[in-house]
């Protein structure tokens, strides 16, 4: 597999198969990367209107435009990587949680 995007090197440590991780807070990591995703979209948000706001005027700086173009596909990457982080670190919770209860 050819590595292209930043969120395919996501990946978190699962302590059923590295005992050096058995003292990952996975609820936390999933609760963080919940809120950072959240932050991420929206700024997208935000840029989104003001490209929006920009097309709107009669004179349209078309430098400005690409960079913001270029910024929101960077938050897009980065959110993709912070949503995998969380369901992954989610799923773990879960696993670490009902092993535990055992």
């Amino acid at each position: 597999m050819t590595t292209q995007k930043f969120y395919q090197l996501v990946d978190i440590p699962d302590f059923r198969y590295d005992s050096d991780c058995s003292s990952i807070n996975y609820g936390y990591i999933a609760d963080d990367c919940d809120t950072k995703t959240v932050s991420i979209l929206d700024a997208i948000n935000h840029i989104s209107l003001s490209i929006f706001s920009m097309t709107e005027d009669e004179n349209i700086n078309k430098d400005q435009l690409n960079k913001l173009s270029c910024v929101i596909s960077d938050l897009t990457e980065l959110a993709i990587a912070t949503n995998k982080i969380s369901q992954t670190a989610s799923y773990l919770a879960g696993v670490k949680e009902a092993n535990n209860g055992k």
